[in-house]
């Protein structure tokens, strides 16, 4: 079984953005910058494994990491909330111990405004609901608390994109930092809109071969898979009775196994 340390890789344009701060003798600031995104993966980690998930990568980007889960699509909501969150509560725990270090001398007042700034925006830029950041996560699992996985989706996706938007006009600072930054959520957005049909198709699949919790139970007038939502499990009118949502994909995946 590979250790965390043979999972975490340091993507290329990171390399370029510390080789720019050396440069500029700016060594104590990548220190801060990289040590603060660290810490902030190490509270995904760990809330990761006590949900007893399987850690694939863990890379380093330079404006943050990107743990990637295997875990399935119908994770309740709850735990999807939670593991967005706890890079954001760790990035809270270290200004409690940046402040503690203060205090007792440990550190100088400069260093500590200069984590003060840093960790602020660290902290700001991931909960920016863009794709594939925190404030993304924390905020479709907000929309599927309310709305089927593919509308919460969408949803999710519009205001990614118009986040972006916003932040490339508010934020026009012409560094090679940040056009690695924007280039990179751009792709991810591009990629998680590419990928989606699949996600959809994996989305039914778990369902119909799996057993998950669910939390509520919803009858529908009319059969349509757009309507299945997490945690939840439905029924669909059909006739003058309601039929599962396991009987609806059985009947469209033998029908397509049939057809194939």
């Amino acid at each position: 079984m590979k250790s965390i340390y043979q999972r975490f890789k340091i993507n290329f344009a990171t390399y370029l953005v510390i080789l720019t701060f050396l440069f500029s003798g700016l060594i104590k600031n990548i220190i801060l910058i990289y040590g603060i995104i660290i810490f902030h993966e190490l509270g995904h980690i760990l809330i990761i494994k006590a949900l007893k998930y399987k850690i694939i990568k863990i890379e380093i980007y330079p404006m943050g990491g990107v743990t990637t889960v295997q875990k399935p699509l119908n994770t309740k909501i709850w735990q999807e909330f939670l593991i967005a969150s706890m890079g954001v509560i760790f990035e809270l725990i270290l200004f409690g111990f940046f402040y503690w270090f203060k205090r007792v001398g440990l550190i100088l007042n400069n260093t500590y405004k200069l984590f003060l700034n840093y960790n602020k925006t660290i902290l700001i830029f991931n909960l920016l609901p863009i794709i594939p950041l925190d404030g993304y996560i924390i905020l479709k699992s907000f929309l599927e608390y309310f709305w089927p996985f593919k509308k919460a989706f969408y949803l999710s996706f519009i205001i990614s994109i118009i986040s972006l938007l916003l932040f490339i006009t508010y934020n026009q600072v012409y560094s090679l930092n940040n056009y690695l930054i924007i280039s990179f959520l751009a792709f991810k957005i591009y990629q998680e809109y590419k990928d989606f049909k699949f996600k959809q198709v994996k989305f039914l699949i778990e369902r119909y071969l799996n057993k998950f919790t669910y939390y509520k139970i919803k009858y529908h007038k009319k059969i349509n898979l757009d309507y299945l939502k997490k945690d939840t499990y439905h029924y669909f009118k059909n006739n003058n009775s309601y039929i599962s949502e396991k009987k609806v994909l059985q009947n469209k995946f033998d029908k397509q196994e049939k057809a194939d």
